[in-house]
């Protein structure tokens, strides 16, 4: 079903030349046009959501970022919208740099996509798999420990009372169980039913979310005397972000005891809908298609414009509308036919005729692509502006969030860590991404000079933010 069939006005035709069709994906370039203004409407969302949200902008236990110096060994789990990753993480701290060898390694890990049933059915029976996935690793792991230490990244919303607290929230990416549930008496009892005797026992150590664990990660590898690391980013399956706030910007119920001294790491949530002001003038009849049919209407505004969940379900039904004139395969008419790995590989085609081979192969099912190649040319040119967008955005809403800290008006190097498939995978999109952040700063000081804004891959940030801060906590320097 085409955007159009919502009841609010889409394009009256579909594009019949170049001109054309810029004209009718304007709509979805308007971003662009507006980021420095964009980016402050962010901070300016934040402030208040900081000041007011019960929901989002929501406090960890983490009031101090990792000095490097961290070390030890730690079981570490990182449960995303899609895939599940354990591994044995070891950290030797910044000293083994002067003898040349490593800040830390992972000797032991796993990865495995999360089936598609667990997401509709309990949160016991989800952690039951995840305690048995453990086991997996734990049984190549060569460790005599009685006990493993472990730390939790959890990538979804769950209010913290402390490290080891976690009430878990509506979760949003396809999972569909909405009671509360503690998340530590849930993977502690699914592994005690799981365990077999002779292997080591858990003990929960630390839980986070990804996006203080893509912080943790980067600050612990890429911190220096010269630059700070400021934020964390997700853009992946779905997106999140987490920055440092003054306590004094904090909700009084969000505040911990002690006054208004410090700072403290948020989990911001970025992806619902408090974060949905800023972006109301450039949601176009293909996004309000999108959420309708989603599992949640309005639930998640950012992450339906700039999640992989969700790109190349927007380049499908803007294809409808631009294709209209066009006997389309069968699974442009389904719902998520359009995988968002095939618009990148699509939007990364060195030609037409590579384009137009990768959908021929994609939709060889439902007899090729069967048009030419010109349709292969303007399909790529949707995904690209479709990513640029969402590149866009997550660009501005960052910008935004390190205005929650005053990050830019220090002078010093401001360094973002970022993890995620489309960030790490998506052809250009970190580059673009970064590329508009430096636009915006620059645009916004008027100027080229003062620090730059920097963003740095956190390699493994899920499973090595958690052992990071598994680190930290047990070291007592939370």
């Amino acid at each position: 079903m085409a955007p159009s069939a919502i009841p609010t006005p889409a394009p009256s035709a579909a594009p019949s030349s170049d001109a054309e069709l810029l004209q009718f994906l304007q709509q979805l370039e308007a971003p662009l046009k507006n980021l420095p203004q964009l980016a402050k409407d962010f901070e300016a969302t934040f402030h208040d959501l900081a000041l007011t949200s019960t929901s989002q902008f929501l406090p960890t236990p983490v009031r101090v970022l990792p000095s490097g110096d961290e070390t030890g060994q730690f079981l570490a789990l990182d449960l995303g919208g899609t895939n599940l990753r354990v591994g044995v993480v070891e950290l030797f701290g910044r000293s083994s740099l002067d003898t040349g060898g490593e800040r830390l390694c992972i000797p032991t890990q796993g990865s495995w996509n999360i089936p598609e049933h667990l997401k509709s059915s309990t949160a016991e029976d989800l952690f039951h798999w995840v305690s048995e996935r453990i086991r997996d690793v734990l049984r190549e792991t060569s460790t005599t420990a009685e006990v493993m230490e472990l730390g939790i990244t959890f990538s979804f919303p769950m209010e913290q009372t402390s490290h080891t607290s976690a009430l878990l929230m509506p979760m949003g990416k396809g999972f569909t169980f909405t009671n509360t549930n503690d998340l530590a008496a849930l993977l502690t009892t699914a592994y005690a039913q799981t365990s077999a005797a002779g292997e080591p026992a858990i003990k929960i150590v630390s839980i986070t979310n990804d996006s203080v664990a893509t912080l943790l990660s980067a600050a612990y590898a890429h911190t220096t005397p010269h630059s700070k690391t400021a934020a964390g980013i997700i853009a992946g399956t779905g997106t999140n972000a987490t920055c440092m706030c003054p306590i004094g910007k904090l909700h009084p119920a969000k505040k911990p005891s002690g006054g208004n001294a410090g700072g403290i790491l948020l989990n911001t949530e970025w992806s619902i809908n408090g974060t949905a002001p800023p972006l109301q003038p450039y949601v176009t009849d293909w996004d309000r298609h999108l959420d309708a049919r989603n599992e949640k209407p309005g639930f998640q505004p950012l992450e339906e414009m700039v999640g992989g969940r969700y790109l190349g379900e927007l380049v499908r039904l803007v294809g409808l509308d631009v294709f209209t004139q066009h006997s389309l395969p069968a699974g442009m008419y389904h719902e998520y036919g359009v995988d968002t790995k095939l618009c990148g590989d699509v939007e990364a085609a060195s030609t037409d005729s590579d384009a137009l081979a990768l959908l021929a192969d994609y939709f060889s099912a439902d007899g090729g692509w069967g048009l030419g190649l010109e349709t292969a040319a303007v399909f790529k040119r949707v995904c690209t502006t479709i990513s640029t967008r969402a590149a866009a955005l997550v660009a501005a809403a960052t910008v935004g969030v390190l205005g929650v800290n005053d990050e830019l008006e220090d002078g010093v190097d401001i360094v973002v860590g970022y993890t995620g498939t489309i960030l790490e995978k998506y052809p250009g999109f970190k580059e673009r991404c970064e590329g508009f952040m430096r636009e915006i700063v620059r645009r916004m000081r008027g100027s080229e000079e003062g620090a730059t804004v920097t963003l740095v891959e956190a390699r493994d940030g899920g499973i090595l933010g958690a052992a990071v801060l598994a680190a930290m906590v047990k070291g007592g320097s939370t």
